[in-house]
């Protein structure tokens, strides 16, 4: 059985009596509920995509962040079900519930994600993780890291405004440590760490952080501003020189990437920011790559948000990544 682990039971979305009209049904109607636990579910025929919270902040608060991602997952899940439907019957779509543990610690919480994701997994069904804060990341990589080969390597593409690599041997796990984890995993395992940033501002990272990152080895990133001067194509190009030796991708979007104009509802406010249009097209590329196996969006603050803007636009780059993915799904379908 799975730990901190809590079934949806509830609906984000009222069906109405258009509910068997696939040409006017939303997110909210498609969605079936799917209790992890349940020994007795078989893998998912096709594509499956399943959605999953991770409700804490725990690690924000350790890093002196605004608190109130915790409520990220049911602010961009009401999101989400408001969107129209464009798959047909041909994609299944799960809500799987909630890692959820107010008394216990960040690790504990990160382990339980794991454990859940790695079920995903065995059941065919592509994780899409809600955030939570960024520590949310760690649980989801081991998750999909378990559920591999040993010897497989799994990339990583962080859109991000921080490289979230600080040590964390005297706070213990935070929303800054989840990718120094990840490096320290793989060290561990005599592996290197294939990292990529997207968005970093370098006045929100310490320099010791650039030093890490120099010495280091697979870890690749552009700044915004980087992103802003190149345009999409030669980001795409930087991107696909990155994953160009790689057989599988996990893609985490935190939130506080973006111009807090574009996302005002976020753990760490961000002045300046990539643009959401340029970072949309640079995730579909990702998606249309084949490989990408799992994915997340992070550090969505509803507390702190105006008229939703940020949950929804997670809930958008959602729907726009899986429209990627089915499509990739039909195509090798097809020529099989």
């Amino acid at each position: 059985m799975l730990s901190h682990y809590f079934p949806t039971s509830y609906s984000y979305y009222r069906p109405g009596i258009e509910d068997t009209d696939l040409y006017n049904a939303k997110w909210g109607m498609l969605m079936s509920f799917l209790d992890l636990n349940n020994l007795d579910l078989v893998p998912a025929q096709g594509i499956a995509f399943g959605i999953i919270g991770f409700k804490s902040d725990k690690g924000v608060y350790i890093n002196n962040g605004r608190v109130g991602a915790g409520e990220g997952p049911i602010a961009i899940r009401s999101q989400l079900a408001k969107l129209p439907w464009h798959f047909g019957n041909s994609v299944r779509l799960y809500d799987c519930g909630d890692i959820d543990a107010p008394n216990h610690s960040l690790e504990d919480m990160q382990m339980a994600l794991a454990a859940a994701v790695k079920r995903m997994r065995e059941l065919q069904i592509v994780p899409i993780v809600l955030g939570g804060g960024h520590g949310t990341a760690f649980g989801h990589y081991l998750g999909l890291k378990e559920s591999m080969d040993p010897l497989e390597e799994l990339a990583v593409i962080n859109m991000d405004a921080h490289f979230d690599l600080r040590p964390y041997e005297h706070t213990g796990p935070n929303s800054g440590t989840g990718f120094r984890q990840m490096f320290d995993y793989t060290l561990s395992n005599h592996q290197i760490f294939p990292y990529m940033v997207l968005g970093i501002q370098e006045h929100n990272n310490n320099l010791f952080l650039f030093d890490f990152v120099a010495k280091s080895k697979a870890i690749q990133f552009l700044t915004g501003q980087d992103m802003y001067m190149m345009g999409y194509q030669d980001v795409c190009l930087a991107v696909d020189d990155f994953l160009k030796d790689k057989e599988h991708i996990y893609l985490t979007i935190d939130m506080d990437c973006f111009n807090a104009g574009h996302a005002p509802g976020v753990s760490a406010i961000q002045s300046l920011g990539v643009d959401p249009q340029l970072a949309l097209i640079v995730l579909q590329h990702i998606a249309a790559s084949g490989k990408l196996i799992g994915f997340d969006l992070v550090e969505v603050s509803p507390p702190h948000d105006i008229d939703n803007h940020t949950a929804n636009l997670a809930a958008t780059f959602i729907f726009y990544i899986t429209q990627i993915l089915a499509q990739n799904h039909q195509i090798i379908k097809s020529i099989k």
